[in-house]
């Protein structure tokens, strides 16, 4: 799938404020079914201008869970421990 670099940069903003990739299509005007696929499809540029903006704005609830953790949230302090425990089930080498 050709996208222009505009329709690429309104993939990952979209995909920044969680819109699924089908809305993504409809709203760039895109096949759905071609679309959702590219974006399931590692190292195609439409898989990485989605995932960009997916990991941005993961990253920045992360920040932000991390802070009301540090600040003694109880709720934020379990989230961080599961993100912990998910990243060293990602590190562990058998």
């Amino acid at each position: 799938m050709n996208l222009t670099q505009e329709q690429l940069k309104a993939v990952e903003d979209l995909a920044y404020r969680l819109v699924t990739p089908q809305l993504v299509a409809l709203n760039i005007e895109v096949d759905e079914v071609d679309f959702v696929h590219e974006v399931r499809i590692p190292g195609t540029e439409v898989h990485k201008a989605y995932y960009r903006g997916y990991i941005r704005q993961t990253i920045e609830i992360r920040e932000g869970i991390i802070k009301a953790a540090k600040n003694g949230s109880n709720p934020a302090q379990s989230e961080l421990l599961r993100f912990i425990k998910d990243v060293n089930q990602h590190l562990k080498y058998e």
